[in-house]
């Protein structure tokens, strides 16, 4: 009797997971749907793409423009940094303008910027080239999880936020590959030639396809909180400048952090009796959503910081050009493209977050290869361990963000959005400065660069390891305290 109830347990259970899978397979978006989604992503992913591009010509923008790699990063500790007050302002822009609105700016923005740092002459004008194309990478990003949120049926939002996660994941890894090879063989002012031709694609296909409505057009600005709080991540970042120069130890760095810690409380203290609100903290109420916020950061602290560390180890410390150190991270970054939308399935069908301890466990494992073989880190192991990362990763990132949009509200969805691209965008702006400061103060202590950089890096990389570990114990929470929705 017992083996009879099972057997029609097992057979019903059977049944429903086929008219499940038929159900999901036979769901299809609209075309201008899915036009909408690619035409954001691949400005996203250009805008992306770029920011990383320029670390492996890093060392010949220093000869070209005669500064030093304190200075010449801020290229890309910049532009990330831009993009996040952009991303700042995503929630307010998306509730009160159309969408098409939005992103016809963000493209005229990114070109006008291609354009003054493919003919710059000297370091200002491509530092406001960079700044510009910032404006655009800053909209697109939030409006391609935005379109996902809001028109993709529930059951494939995981999906396809696993393909957009491929795109911001591959876009910061590819870069170095794709700066390397032109920087090579042409120049490094074909970095942005070569995006010309693609953006009236981009162009094409958005302003064709894009009519998503604002969600409350009456949506007021807050002036002064935005203010504070990019002032105070402004500093911050500065910081870490200072400690390249001067060192962690100097009043200058402490000073500028100090100096964040208090705009930082004034910011929380204004924001509590402010009436208007960059977002909607309240999301935060929930310990689920507050671990997985940390995670996103550390993610993408993570892989953006390693998109500068890899190029400088190759060329200072292994005495390879710049083509290499691009090539180097081509196959994690192919394995990180193949895995993401993969993971999203996985998580779409399972329900659970379970990828993200896995992703978690396998981007520590990478780091600690690299921790643990320091000085003895050849080109073959840094590919090999970059590989995990890129694996682990691509598990962990997108489905980081489809497990927080089951906790809120639909009007939060906006709201959320903002504050995890935000926050993933400012991990990358922090992690370069923070990385390319250890990196500086090896530097400046030593006279062989080779010995100096590659101690930089194993500091580096065993900072990543302890971040690592906390994201990992920010996914085992969110596993143990899931439940089906």
């Amino acid at each position: 009797m017992k083996q009879t109830q099972v057997s029609r347990r097992f057979q019903v259970g059977v049944a429903a997971y086929l008219n499940e899978r038929t159900i999901f397979l036979q769901q299809k978006l609209p075309r201008n749907v899915s036009f909408s989604i690619l035409a954001t992503g691949l400005l996203s992913f250009m805008g992306i793409m770029v920011e990383t591009s320029l670390n492996v010509a890093f060392v010949t923008l220093t000869k070209t423009f005669h500064v030093n790699l304190a200075t010449i990063q801020w290229l890309t500790t910049g532009n990330l940094l831009v993009v996040t007050m952009i991303m700042l302002t995503s929630a307010h822009l998306i509730k009160r303008y159309p969408v098409k609105n939005l992103f016809i700016f963000a493209t005229v923005a990114f070109t006008v910027g291609c354009l003054l740092d493919g003919f710059a002459q000297n370091f200002p004008v491509m530092l406001l080239g960079r700044l510009i194309q910032a404006l655009g990478t800053g909209l697109s990003t939030p409006l391609i999880f935005h379109i996902i949120l809001s028109c993709v049926p529930r059951n494939r939002v995981a999906t396809y936020n696993g393909l957009a996660a491929m795109l911001i994941a591959l876009a910061p890894t590819l870069g170095p590959t794709y700066g390397g090879l032109l920087t090579s063989l042409l120049s490094w002012r074909w970095v942005f030639f070569i995006l010309l031709p693609f953006m009236v694609i981009v162009i094409l296909l958005g302003v064709f396809n894009l009519d998503l409505p604002p969600l409350k057009p009456d949506d007021q600005f807050d002036v002064p909180g935005f203010v504070i709080l990019a002032i105070a991540l402004t500093i911050f970042d500065l910081s870490f400048t200072a400690a390249a120069k001067a060192g962690f130890s100097s009043w200058q760095f402490g000073g500028l952090l100090a100096l964040t810690a208090v705009l930082v409380g004034l910011y929380i203290l204004y924001n509590r009796h402010a009436k208007r609100h960059l977002m909607d903290f309240s999301i935060f109420k929930d310990p689920l959503i507050v671990w997985h916020w940390v995670s996103y950061f550390i993610l993408q602290f993570i892989n953006i910081g390693c998109a500068f560390i890899l190029p400088q180890v190759v060329q200072y410390a292994l005495h390879r050009s710049a083509f290499t150190a691009g090539l180097l991270v081509l196959p994690g970054c192919l394995v990180g493209a193949i895995v993401a939308p993969l993971a999203g399935r996985w998580f779409d069908n399972c329900h659970r977050p379970a990828p993200l301890v896995v992703g978690h466990l396998v981007l520590l494992a990478g780091a600690l290869i690299f921790a643990l073989i320091g000085e003895h880190t050849t080109i073959w192991t840094i590919a090999i361990f970059y590989i995990l990362m890129r694996a682990g990763f691509g598990l962990a990132f997108g489905n980081t963000i489809s497990d927080a949009s089951r906790y809120v509200d639909p009007y939060q969805k906006a709201d959320l959005n903002a504050s995890y691209n935000t926050s993933q965008q400012y991990a990358g702006s922090v992690g370069t400065g923070v990385f390319a400061a250890v990196i500086g103060v090896f530097q400046a202590g030593h006279t062989n660069l080779t010995t100096s950089t590659l101690q930089g890096a194993i500091a580096d990389f065993w900072i990543i390891v302890v971040l690592a570990t906390i994201a990992l114990l920010g996914g085992w929470y969110s596993y143990r305290h899931s439940h089906f929705i």
